[in-house]
């Protein structure tokens, strides 16, 4: 038996024949299939027994409810695969899925072969492309895939000797394939990847498991936290700890950044706080010589994906995107909310409109505001007395500012406003927060998109660079006048483009991991 494919089942009635048909249509003919049905009250049972007198290849178990991660444990135990698949059961399968995954592995005696994927949202029926491989067309190295590759595990087949040699097993959290896929990539003699996206994850589904956290076993506030432990714990046993040591506290970092991020627009404010200091204690214990910096962006939303990349735990409640040093000096009277579909868009254009930016300052006390002056290209709007930015956040935004005045970002009236607005900024930043120190990162609009081999200008690069001459103004004029500002360079980075393939659409104002990993080091080097 060359693969077995594991399908853990709990309450899925709905999404169950989908992934069924997708899993039997293979291009590929040796593999097994466990259906495990974990205690399911909705149906799922009677579904699972009529799949089963379907194929032979079937082999259906029934047990108690237990969770997921006991019932993929199963399903390793129950395997006589060469390799093992694990397939969740309201997600489905292109039909090469096992044939190129199998291929390149035999092809190249991997440990792991990985897919490409394409996320599909359950609630409007889009679907986005996610590489597991890399960026920019070029591969991970092993270090790298353990700190930035995508832990589904999913995606993934996987020799099964690696489980049973080294004892891995999943443990019962939240998030449980966090807890192994970095020590699976650093035991594994190869990695391949097959740059298609043959796996079709479902996302936003209603009761999905993956939304939950095992309330029993751990504190909501500390999701992710059981599982990094035991991720820890099994580097150690391994005995390969201190090999990896420097990539693992990485890697944490980065995935905890992860998780605040997914859940920072679901909790209020006090419940976030707690779950942001659970995590900062638990990285304190883990790498006690762990040098945690607090800081507060203010830019770009590609100036977070640089920040992200950073040797330390990234905060998105800190973050402001959206906002102009106009809108952040002269705040409007007039406080009522905006809505939008995008929560993370609504709740930055709502921290402009109430200039939140100061009462962030102020609470949190952070040693660097690391900023840049991309939102300000856009024009603003007069409203009571302050400003707004028009971003393409507020432009998503139901809003009532309409019918008053708009200051054209090009027009002189702008300019003036601006350098106004950005000496009186340091004023108030040297006045009241003496001790805070500011890191530049002159961030421009990309000119290009593409990848590592080839790149195409945009189309609209006469307005894109005219918008680049105003930036290096604006830069040049705010480090004329902020003498305790430290500022960071980007346009002398390598592959300073947008990458081609970004998730959320190729535009002039995102880069790529490639070129926000440098700068994102460069920034590093600046801070204490």
């Amino acid at each position: 038996m060359k693969i077995s494919v594991i399908v853990p089942v709990y309450n899925v009635y709905s999404w169950l024949d989908i992934c069924m048909e997708s899993l039997l249509n293979q291009s590929f003919n040796d593999y097994e299939i466990l259906l495990i049905n974990d205690g399911s009250t909705d149906g799922s049972e009677r579904k699972c027994l009529q799949w089963k007198n379907k194929d032979r290849r079937i082999r259906y178990i029934t047990k108690m409810n237990e969770g997921l991660s006991a019932t993929r444990n199963l399903g390793i135990r129950e395997a006589k695969g060469i390799y093992l698949a694990f397939l969740d059961s309201d997600d489905w399968l292109d039909k090469n899925f096992l044939l190129d995954l199998y291929t390149e592995a035999e092809k190249h005696d991997a440990d792991i072969a990985e897919c490409d994927v394409y996320r599909y949202n359950d609630i409007n029926g889009q679907k986005s492309y996610r590489s597991s491989y890399g960026c920019m067309a070029k591969e991970y190295s092993k270090e790298e895939h353990m700190i930035y590759g995508n832990t589904a595990i999913w995606k993934c087949l996987i020799r099964r000797d690696i489980f049973l040699r080294y004892n891995i097993y999943f443990p019962n959290c939240h998030s449980p394939a966090r807890a192994i896929y970095a020590l699976l990539i650093a035991l594994s003699n190869n990695i391949v990847n097959v740059k298609k996206p043959l796996y079709y994850y479902r996302t936003f589904r209603k009761d999905s498991l993956s939304e939950k956290p095992r309330d029993i076993l751990e504190n909501n506030n500390s999701i992710g936290v059981m599982a990094f432990t035991e991720l820890v714990y099994g580097f150690r046993r391994c005995g390969i700890y201190e090999k990896y040591k420097f990539q693992l506290e990485r890697t944490i970092k980065y995935k905890l950044s992860d998780i605040l991020a997914a859940f920072f627009h679901r909790k209020q404010e006090k419940e976030f706080a707690s779950m942001v200091n659970d995590y900062r204690s638990f990285i304190k214990k883990q790498f006690p010589e762990s040098n945690e910096i607090k800081y507060i962006t203010l830019g770009g939303y590609n100036l977070n994906r640089i920040t992200w990349l950073m040797n330390m735990l990234h905060i998105p409640s800190l973050r402001f995107d959206f906002s102009s040093l106009i809108s952040i000096v002269n705040p409007i009277s007039q406080k009522e909310n905006v809505i939008s579909n995008n929560k993370y868009r609504e709740i930055m254009v709502n921290r402009d409109i109430k200039s939140d930016f100061w009462y962030y300052l102020k609470k949190e006390d952070p040693q660097y505001i690391i900023m840049d002056f991309i939102e300000e290209r856009f024009d603003l709007i007069q409203v009571e007395g302050g400003y707004l930015t028009m971003s393409d956040a507020y432009k998503d935004c139901k809003v009532n500012f309409d019918n008053n005045h708009i200051i054209y970002r090009d027009s002189i009236e702008c300019k003036r406003l601006w350098e106004v607005s950005c000496i009186n900024f340091i004023k108030k930043i040297q006045a009241y927060y003496p001790s805070i120190k500011i890191i530049l990162v002159k961030n421009y609009l990309s000119e290009y998109k593409g990848d590592i081999f080839y790149s195409e200008m945009y189309e609209n690069i006469n307005m894109i660079k005219s918008i680049n001459k105003m930036l290096k103004h604006y830069y040049s004029f705010f480090m004329s006048n902020c003498s305790f500002a430290l500022d960071v360079e980007t346009l002398d980075c390598q592959y300073y483009i947008t990458d081609k393939d970004y998730e959320y659409g190729a535009v002039p104002s995102h880069l790529n991991e490639l070129v926000n990993r440098e700068i994102a080091y460069r920034i590093e080097k600046l801070l204490i």
